[in-house]
């Protein structure tokens, strides 16, 4: 139905990893270049991390077609997790049409023959493990034994190990530590920026025959990227949804409001409470774990903010002789409305001493600083290092002196970053402190 109401060939935001629609972002395009140079180099091990939904399973799919003229490739994607060693062998030898021996050592003298077989035939033979992070550590130390499979001048099989975050994870282990050194190249996968979103979108379509005017407004793919973080299969199930509520209501572009309905649908949200919901989504990331909490629990002056300092010296170092005492409440009480202060409410004025004139505090132009991020930080390290605290605030501050930062889920090492200075305080911790300066002149 999407097909005949906005003129596709076919479905532009299907479910399958169609090699056709891969988009090429700046680290799909350098994860298939190192897949590439891995195998032409013959580089044994090769090894790809992504987070799911981020298109490893069509990129991979990409590189078998670009080297199927030169190699003889095995695909497995669905070994079970509680495979023996010996049963990767046998999914192998099933793969190239074998049918596996009984024995353990028959299995690999066949692969073994299988593998000269290639050799001689001029072709190279490379085996994908795609979701690799299922395996087990026996599995993946039978993976390692299979690159022993060579010559004196080369090796006769290459591996791709291809997986989720966990699998960086597993092949940290000690245990775990030969297999490592012999992975030559990490390829990684990450989210989409905004821009990437947005020519994301019109590179599905445009693949799909679609020819005329934006399908989906600004404001929509805005939604669309900050609900799906950036990530392929999260952005193709909200697009499809989002086309198939346009096609219902026969209308020709998707607008915001249509987006909003549709990542209501997908989130279990009410719509009233979208605007909420999409940024408590992408912000996930941005505050503080428990872990971050338990960690920041022992604040040390040093962490203190300084107008959080300023203000205790106000409240505490007072020239006792020379003014009245006030108790804590009342203290309390004027600091958070200044007008509280006045004589009438005061059970003990003072009139001896006569009134001194409030001190002005004249307003200064906020500063700012740069600073370099500094490898695996996040936006949330670097405020609370260097502002001791990160809220909403502070993120529409960055944001401001920040006007090239694309995606604040997104900060690299080395990058330059611009943050407020002690001065570009809030108007109402200004008021906090002046309050304070009344009370006790």
């Amino acid at each position: 139905m999407l097909e005949r109401h906005f003129g596709f060939n076919d479905n532009p935001f299907g479910a399958t990893p169609d090699s056709r629609y891969l988009f090429y972002s700046d680290t799909h395009r350098e994860a298939l270049a190192s897949l590439k140079y891995g195998f032409y180099a013959n580089r044994g091990f090769t090894t790809l991390i992504a987070p799911p939904g981020m298109g490893k399973t069509t990129l991979l799919f990409q590189f078998c077609a670009e080297i199927q003229e030169s190699a003889r490739t095995v695909f497995l994607f669905d070994i079970d997790p509680e495979c023996e060693p010996r049963e990767l062998i046998a999914y192998i030898l099933r793969d190239i049409g074998i049918t596996p021996a009984g024995s353990f050592a028959e299995m690999k003298h066949q692969l073994k023959k299988a593998l000269a077989a290639e050799s001689l035939a001029g072709r190279r033979f490379v085996v994908i493990i795609d979701e690799a992070q299922n395996l087990s550590e026996a599995s993946l130390e039978m993976v390692r034994l299979l690159t022993n499979f060579e010559t004196a001048r080369t090796k006769l099989i290459q591996i791709v190990l291809a997986g989720q975050p966990q699998l960086a994870e597993k092949l940290m282990r000690p245990s775990l530590e030969q297999l490592r050194q012999r992975i030559s190249t990490v390829c990684r996968l990450e989210p989409f920026s905004m821009a990437q979103t947005v020519a994301y979108i019109e590179h599905r379509l445009k693949v799909a025959g679609y020819a005329g005017q934006p399908l989906i407004d600004e404001s929509a793919i805005k939604s669309i990227w900050k609900a799906s973080r950036g990530t392929p299969r999260r952005i193709n199930n909200l697009c499809f949804n989002a086309l198939s509520l346009c096609r219902a209501l026969d209308r020709k572009q998707v607008d915001s409001t249509m987006m909003a309905e549709i990542i209501a649908d997908q989130e279990l949200v009410l719509p009233a409470k979208i605007d909420e919901a999409i940024f408590h989504k992408v912000s996930t990331d941005l505050s503080p774990t428990p872990e971050d909490r338990k960690r920041f629990t022992g604040l040390s002056i040093f962490r203190i903010p300084v107008f959080t300092i300023l203000l205790i010296v106000s409240v505490l170092i007072v020239p006792w002789k020379s003014k009245p005492r006030i108790s804590g409440s009342r203290v309390k009480e004027n600091l958070i409305s200044p007008a509280a202060a006045s004589p009438a409410r005061d059970p003990a004025p003072v009139a001896a001493e006569p009134a001194k004139p409030v001190p002005v505090v004249r307003s200064k132009k906020a500063e700012s600083f740069e600073i370099t991020i500094e490898p695996h930080q996040s936006l949330q390290d670097v405020a609370v290092q260097y502002l001791g605290e990160f809220d909403l605030h502070r993120l529409h501050q960055i944001e401001a002196l920040n006007p090239k930062l694309a995606d604040p889920d997104h900060i690299e090492a080395g990058q330059k970053l611009r943050l407020p200075g002690p001065e570009a305080t809030s108007e109402a911790k200004g008021a906090t402190i002046l309050a304070s300066e009344r009370i006790l002149p």
